[in-house]
């Protein structure tokens, strides 16, 4: 139970104080507050396995049925699923009872033990924390549930308010590490130093044990038990041959699993002697540049450790390269040079920053992050989420320097869609992605070569090239700026709805003056008008675009999110709801009986 304490205290919005809801009304009308209440402790249950169930997910389930009559959580991957463990523990309980889960069920390989064990339960209702973050399983789980007629309901979603919200924030918080490398591609990283008052990790001579106290350090070896990895520079092994008291970069005082540790040397000058290259225990894996000091990359084989060579040495690419070997999460405890070429790749996710009320002074004595290149105030990185912590006599800041990717496919709510589109059902319609124009569907991007003719301020038709040079032209249209004009007009006459955007784009960041002061509130209706003059004077465009009716149309564009649906559905997809509102507005005009003369 205290190992389980110290991992809540990771998580800074594990507060779940019970809403005290009414038995009797908890089939029909139950409050948000209560949902939140139960998923949170679905969520305080997943926590238990951080460290231990990667690469899968943290899993948690609670089954109520007026109160909690069954618990799980997955300790790790290959035991026993939590769905299957809180019905096991329910028993007849399941009967008509609630079932929470702060993830969506991710039965791999085609098994659905997780979803059967609730069906077969008798669960009349679940309640989603978040979607699973892996694209190939994101509501396959969630279908298959209301398939055989369980009511589910997804925070975000179907369940919308600020405890809501609240409780969705502590699921992305608890599965962090698979959300951040679904996104992103690369292993969620952590930045841990701990610094003295006048932000200094080391004296003048690079003495550094110990400048936090010993309930620090234990927080430091449940970090280290989260973890996949451990990242350190050359600095940290060369102080391990030095100092027999050096850490030695493991976990095992926490009960946890055992990280490898990554040291990362671009010339290898690293001595033969360090606690490290022991590798009986905790596999050691050194990165390094192409062709560094050939002899000592023996030597280090010659003691198990495994040596990875790159052509140009950078903290991106050798994250890269650790998530195409399936790393979830890894912790950098290294000195301020790697940790400042880290945070500059955009690899570093969180900063876990332990400051002791020491000074020690010293002009050379190291920061715990090095040269940034930042001049002014106003290029400092930020942290979201801050959190503060006592941990003896030291204090605990903690920060996100990025924000957790929220993964949900924005897509429509019910009553949105039902307003864009009344043939849309979004539990059961098909969704068709678009793209390039030469995809199935491609003629729906508003780069596909298909000329329309739009009326200007006189009622004089023009010729456009694509819907995509109107629309980026139309960002200076009757801007009263010789150089506007001249944009206008090169845009019009750009040889490809591709030229044309890059000259649209280019200016709108170099010059926004340029750009009409409207803009913002016109654009949706300027794409949306030449997307229906498109998508009227082409009869087969025209079909192409009914014969979708009842299937949800989002832009795959990975990078634009705003138009598109974004890499893994983070984008508000923005042209896919306009073709679906011009798709309503046409089936409309078919549909209503035509007046002969």
């Amino acid at each position: 139970m205290a190992a389980f304490m110290a991992r809540a205290c990771i998580l800074p919005t594990m507060s779940i104080s019970y809403p005290n809801p009414n038995p009797n009304n908890l089939r029909s009308g139950r409050s948000h507050s209560v949902d939140a209440y139960y998923i949170k402790r679905a969520v305080e249950l997943a926590d238990k396995s951080a460290g231990f169930s990667s690469p899968h997910p943290n899993f948690g389930c609670v089954i109520e049925a007026g109160r909690i009559v069954g618990e799980g959580y997955l300790y790790a991957q290959g035991t026993t699923a939590a769905e299957v463990q809180a019905v096991e523990a329910a028993g007849e309980w399941c009967r008509g009872a609630t079932a929470y889960l702060n993830m969506e069920c991710g039965d791999c390989h085609g098994e659905r033990t997780a979803v059967s064990a609730l069906v077969q339960a008798g669960v009349k209702r679940v309640v989603v924390g978040m979607r699973h973050p892996l694209k190939h399983l994101r509501g396959g789980a969630i279908q298959a549930l209301r398939s055989e007629g369980i009511h589910v309901d997804v925070l975000g979603e179907d369940l919308q308010s600020d405890v809501a919200e609240e409780a969705l924030k502590s699921c992305l918080l608890v599965n962090a590490p698979l959300v951040v490398r679904a996104a992103s591609q690369v292993p969620y990283s952590v930045l841990k130093y701990a610094m003295t008052l006048d932000g200094k990790i080391a004296t003048n001579r690079g003495h550094s044990v110990w400048i936090s106290s010993n309930l620090s350090r234990c927080r430091v070896l449940e970090l280290r038990g989260r973890s996949d990895a451990i990242i350190v520079g050359g600095n940290t092994v060369r102080n391990d041959s030095m100092d027999l008291s050096y850490p030695r970069l493991t976990a095992r005082q926490q009960g946890g699993h055992s990280p490898v540790r990554i040291v990362v040397s671009q010339s290898l000058d690293l001595p033969e002697i360090a606690h490290l290259w022991d590798t009986s225990e905790v596999h050691t894996i050194v990165a390094t540049q192409k062709g560094a000091r050939r002899s000592f990359q023996k030597y280090l084989a010659s003691k198990g450790v495994e040596v990875i060579e790159f052509e140009i040495l950078n903290p991106r690419d050798v994250m890269e390269y650790f998530y195409e070997c399936g790393y979830l999460s890894v912790l950098w405890e290294c000195g301020g040079t790697l940790a400042a070429s880290a945070i500059s790749s955009g690899v570093i996710n969180k900063v876990y920053a332990f400051i002791a009320p020491k000074i020690i002074g010293g002009k050379g004595a190291p920061s715990p992050v090095g040269e940034l290149g930042m001049v002014e105030m106003t290029q400092a990185l930020n942290l979201h989420d801050v959190s503060y912590e006592q941990v003896g006599p030291d204090m605990l800041v903690s920060g996100f320097l990025q924000p957790i990717p929220d993964l949900t496919p924005i897509i429509p709510s019910f009553s949105e869609l039902s307003k864009i589109d009344p043939s849309i059902n979004p539990y059961e319609s098909s969704i068709i992605s678009f793209y390039k124009t030469w995809d199935p569907y491609g003629s729906f991007s508003n780069f596909s070569p298909h000329p329309i003719q739009m009326p200007d301020k006189g009622g004089h038709y023009t010729t456009w090239s694509s819907v995509e040079h109107y629309y980026q032209a139309h960002k200076f249209y009757g801007v009263q700026d010789p150089l506007a004009q001249e944009c206008f007009e090169a845009i019009k006459s750009a040889k490809s709805p591709e030229e044309a955007a890059r000259i649209g784009r280019k200016m709108q960041r170099r010059r926004p003056d340029l750009v009409r002061s409207d803009w913002e509130a016109a654009k949706i209706d300027i794409m949306y008008r030449a997307l229906k003059c498109k998508f009227s004077i082409y009869p087969h465009l025209n079909s192409m675009l009914l014969s979708t009716v009842g299937s949800i149309l989002v832009e795959g564009s990975p990078h634009d999110l705003f138009w598109g649906g974004g890499r893994d559905g983070e984008g508000l997809n923005y042209l896919g709801r306009l073709l679906m509102q011009l798709r309503s507005e046409f089936v409309g005009e078919s549909s209503s009986p035509t007046n002969n003369p």
